[in-house]
Order: structure tokens, then C-alpha cells, then sequence
């Protein structure tokens, strides 16, 4: 194993390192890449099953993924939002992921194709002067009413009304990313005596969601963990927080965090 350390670097990392290139092969770099990645989200409508902590249409608990790259469209409820917005995502061709960051300018309710079609979405900023403000939907080719697309299942990601950027507590690691989670964290919104299960959950690619660690919060006390050693989330693979609530249409939010090694 050869790779160059060109400065002081946090013994956890350094470790995380040696384990990806035993475990995996792979040489990475911090340095290479020098990013940290931050991914939260909120669900107003928790169920007792588990509910992914993003917003999606009523009725939907969780994000429906998909294989091949049909995540084509955006629009916004409200014709007022012409606004740009940047939405970034990734790619897929035999199974390896591509991230791509896109620039477009809203048209309102009316219907915008993407510039390159996607398979994950992870995150949608508004880059204007102006909020938004209706909610803004990323979906797969759709008929749609007002802007709002008519089949639940085809919703990738919305920007909730109010807001300028997505809430979303799940994402994907490219092909020449790996993603070293240092926390994550969770808390009940609710006014009333209430509590949830935290789920945090890896998909590596060609396998299934697997629950790295369960964690509990209620209306009076966070959910907080601290990964000692630093949790390795390997390239192609997809990561989500979700919440068994303990009554129906309870609202939680959570995020995770950690910096991103480039494969070198």
C-alpha cells in the first residue's frame, strides 16, 4: 500500500484509510478531495413503520429507488418560481454511480427537463434573489396538475414551501467517493408526550439496506451518536435515516455527517 500524507491528519481517518484499503482495495485521499458532507432532513408525517426523514407526498413513507435514470423533471406549485436552483444527484450505468450538479432556471408549474436524467436525487438549492414559494417536486416523466406531479411513487425530492433548500436525510456515494460519518442525530418535533427509533441504514451496492445502529428520542430528548471508529460508507452506496414513530403522522427530523476521500 502506497499513498503520501502531506499533512497532520486525524488519527480516526488515518485509520479509516488503512481499513478501506484492506477491506476494499481502494487508495483514498482527504486531501484529494477536501469536502465535508452534511445530509438532514425532516418528515412531518412519521408512521409507525419507518418513515425516511424527508418530505414526500402525503401517503408515502419512504423514497421508491430506481435503476436506470428516469428522474427527468422538476416544477414548482407556484408560477411566481422562476427562480435557479441547482440540483445535484448522480447517474447510474452497470450499477456505478456519477455525481452530477446541474444549474437550471425554474418555470414555474410548468414542467422542466432536466439537461441529464438521474437516478438519485440528494439535494436542490435555490440560487436566486427572490425565496421560493411553493413547494418544489423532482419526479420521474409524470403528468402533472399545477406543477405537482399526479403519481406519489415518481417523487424523488421536494423543497418544502417556505423553505430554499431540500430537507432529505439520505444521499449516495459515487464511484470515486467513500464517506467517513463521524455523528448523526435525530429529535422529535412534537408538542406532546411522544417517541421514535432511528434507523440508520446502508445499501452497498449490489445488497440491501442493512441497520448499522438503532438510537431512540422523544419529545424531551435528543437521538446523538458519535462514531468511534468513523463509520466507512463505501463508493455506490446509498444511505438513509428513518423513524419508527410510536404513533402515526408524528413529525422528526435528523441528519448525518462526515467528510468525504476520493479515490486516487
Amino acid at each position: 500500500m502506497t499513498y503520501v500524507v502531506t499533512k497532520s491528519i486525524d488519527p480516526r481517518i488515518k485509520h479509516a484509510i488503512d481499513v478501506i484499503y484492506e477491506t476494499y482495495g481502494d487508495v483514498v485521499s482527504m486531501e484529494a478531495k477536501n469536502k465535508d458532507l452534511l445530509k438532514f432532513g425532516r418528515n412531518k408525517l412519521c408512521q409507525t413503520t419507518k418513515s425516511t426523514l424527508m418530505t414526500l407526498p402525503t401517503g408515502v413513507s419512504n423514497e421508491t429507488y430506481v435503476s436506470t435514470n428516469i428522474i427527468t423533471t422538476i416544477s414548482s406549485a407556484t408560477n411566481t418560481d422562476t427562480q435557479s436552483v441547482t440540483v445535484e444527484g448522480h447517474t447510474i450505468a452497470a450499477g456505478i454511480f456519477t455525481f452530477v450538479s446541474q444549474t437550471l432556471t425554474l418555470t414555474g408549474q410548468t414542467q422542466f427537463t432536466l439537461a441529464t436524467p438521474l437516478a438519485r436525487v440528494s439535494r436542490v438549492v435555490n440560487n436566486g434573489s427572490t425565496n421560493l414559494g411553493g413547494r418544489v417536486y423532482v419526479y420521474q416523466n409524470d403528468t402533472s396538475t399545477a406543477g405537482v406531479p399526479n403519481t406519489n411513487s415518481k417523487v424523488h425530492l421536494i423543497v418544502e414551501a417556505g423553505l430554499n433548500n431540500s430537507e432529505k436525510a439520505a444521499t449516495t456515494i459515487s464511484n470515486t467517493d467513500y464517506w467517513l460519518v463521524s455523528s448523526f442525530y435525530a429529535d422529535c418535533l412534537e408538542k406532546v408526550s411522544m417517541f421514535g427509533i432511528v434507523h440508520f441504514e446502508v445499501r452497498e451496492a449490489g445488497g440491501v439496506f442493512i441497520n448499522k445502529i438503532d438510537k431512540a428520542c422523544n419529545d424531551t430528548s435528543s437521538a446523538n451518536h458519535d462514531f468511534l471508529p468513523l463509520l466507512i460508507i463505501p463508493k455506490n452506496a446509498d444511505v438513509r435515516l428513518r423513524v419508527s414513530a410510536s404513533a402515526a403522522n408524528k413529525d422528526f427530523s435528523g441528519g448525518m455527517e462526515g467528510v468525504l476521500l476520493k479515490v486516487v
